[in-house]
């Protein structure tokens, strides 16, 4: 079940709506956190016009995507492998844009931000390993690993299943750029969930980042 937007115009708000890549209820899929997925072949590359911006990214064969929403400044396009679903996935990409925002937060602060929002959502414990700092075209942008490691399985009561209930949690990480265009603020990240883990040995970090998004990027800002 998707979250109700909220603006992005404050701090708090704007962070908040981050979430809602990562806090989508859904199915627990067996998978391990590891860095190999199905991303063999060729990938193509992708661009998406987000408000005055062409943002770009390589899209790796063998995925497709699963969802798409524009409202209120905000922009969302979510990404899965194609034989999985936003109700099921090991593996996720998202791109979030959010209109005007550049000029009030820079990326780093975001997603110390978002980092915080994130804790009030995970059943265990967070890791937050800053990359340091980026840059997409000339555009200044800040990278950190974002994830937890039992995070809550929660299912909203629907017209299939009546009752609301919540499964055995997950252990969810991700890669995080965020990114300052000319007028407003984007948001890429790469997550993958699967078994719980252990903060001191998470299954990304800084030495095999690269290979975890390597079939993504370059990302590109026009």
């Amino acid at each position: 079940m998707k979250l109700a937007l909220c603006s992005p115009i404050g701090l708090f708000q704007g962070a908040s709506v981050l979430l809602l890549c990562s806090l989508i209820g859904s199915e627990p899929v067996q998978a391990t956190l590891d860095i190999a997925r199905s991303e063999s072949g060729a990938a193509h590359t992708h661009v998406l016009p987000v408000f005055g911006q062409q943002l770009g990214f390589n899209l790796p064969a063998g995925w497709k995507q699963a969802y798409h929403e524009e409202q209120a400044g905000m922009f969302m396009a979510e990404y899965v492998p194609e034989q999985e679903a936003l109700t099921q996935w090991s593996a996720l990409f998202c791109v979030q844009g959010f209109k005007d925002m550049a000029e009030s937060i820079s990326p780093e602060r975001f997603l110390d931000a978002m980092a915080q929002i994130y804790k009030s959502t995970c059943d265990g414990e967070v890791v937050y390993q800053k990359l340091g700092d980026t840059e997409v075209d000339g555009h200044e942008g800040f990278k950190a690993i974002l994830g937890c490691t039992a995070m809550p399985n929660i299912h909203n009561a629907t017209q299939v299943n009546p009752k609301a209930y919540a499964s055995i949690p997950q252990g969810e990480i991700g890669y995080y750029t965020v990114v300052s265009g000319n007028k407003d603020l984007y948001l890429l990240h790469k997550s993958m969930r699967g078994a719980v883990f252990s903060v001191d040995k998470p299954p990304l970090q800084a030495d095999n980042s690269q290979d975890f998004i390597s079939a993504l990027v370059p990302f590109s800002l026009k």
